[in-house]
C-alpha cells in the first residue's frame, strides 16, 4: 500500500488550488501566526500540518502557534545539540523532524535502543552551514530508517528531486512530503484510481520495478491511462 502525499505550501501563498484527492495539508511556520489564518486554512477541510525547522539556542523558541495545528512537525539539524533534541522529543506533542546530517549521528545505534518517539518525519538534506542536497541517500542510512520502521515506528519523508534513490523508503513510509501542491494532488489521484493506471519509467533513477511511486521520484515517467471498452 503506497502512502499518502501530502504538500507542503508557505505562508505567502495567495491561492490554494483545489485539492481533491489530498486530505492532509502541511504548512510552513516561521514564527508566531494568527490563529485566524490557520483556521482559514482549516476550513478547506484539510488536516492541517505545522511544519518549523528549529536551530536551537536560546533565542529560538518554539512558535504557541504550533499548537493551533492539527500535528506539528518540529525539523532539527546537526546544529541543534543532543540536549535540545530530547527536549523536543520529551515534550510529547510535537513529530520530531531530523536532517540527514542530523540523522546520520543515529544510525551507528539500533532504533529500537534508542528512545525515539513513534513518529518520526526525515528532510534528506545536509544542512548544517549551507543547505546541500545529496544524490541518493547511503545505504546504511537506508537500512537504518528500514529498521525503525519494522521496530514500529511510522516514517514520514519529504521527498526532494534527486534526492532518495531508493523506493523502498516511499513504500515503507506512512506519509511522503513534497513542497510540489499539484504533484502532490496527482500523485493522490493516481493512487486512487490505481486499477486504470501503469507507469512507465525508464529514467534508470533507482533499480526498482515501475510503480506509482515513480511520480515522486522520477524524472522521466510516463503515465498510462487504461481505458475500458465493453
Amino acid at each position: 500500500m503506497l502512502p499518502e502525499a501530502v504538500p507542503i505550501i508557505g505562508l505567502g501563498i495567495n491561492h490554494i488550488p483545489r485539492l481533491t484527492f489530498t486530505n492532509k495539508l502541511g504548512m510552513e511556520v516561521n514564527g508566531e501566526i494568527d490563529q485566524r489564518f490557520i483556521r482559514g486554512i482549516r476550513s478547506l477541510g484539510k488536516e492541517v500540518i505545522g511544519v518549523y525547522r528549529f536551530r536551537g539556542g536560546l533565542g529560538n523558541g518554539i512558535p504557541k502557534s504550533l499548537n493551533y495545528f492539527d500535528k506539528s512537525i518540529i525539523i532539527m539539524n546537526s546544529g541543534v545539540g543532543d540536549a535540545w533534541i530530547m527536549y523536543v522529543i520529551n515534550l510529547g506533542n510535537y513529530i520530531i523532524g531530523l536532517t540527514l546530517d542530523a540523522l546520520m549521528r543515529l544510525i551507528n545505534v539500533r532504533p529500537h535502543l534508542l528512545n525515539l518517539p513513534n513518529e518520526l518525519f526525515i528532510d534528506p538534506i545536509i544542512d548544517s552551514n549551507a543547505e546541500v542536497l545529496p544524490r541518493g541517500l547511503p545505504r546504511p542510512v537506508v537500512n537504518w530508517l528500514l529498521d525503525y520502521v519494522d521496530s514500529g515506528g511510522d516514517l514520514y519523508l519529504l521527498v526532494r528531486p534527486g534526492s532518495l534513490g531508493d523506493m523502498d523508503l516511499i513504500t515503507h513510509s506512512s506519509l511522503v512530503f513534497t513542497y510540489d501542491i499539484g504533484l502532490a494532488e496527482t500523485y493522490n489521484a493516481l493512487v486512487k484510481n490505481s486499477s486504470s493506471v501503469s507507469i512507465s519509467a525508464n529514467c534508470g533513477f533507482c533499480d526498482s520495478q515501475s510503480s506509482l511511486a515513480c511520480v515522486l521520484l522520477c524524472p522521466d515517467t510516463n503515465i498510462i491511462r487504461e481505458l475500458r471498452v465493453d
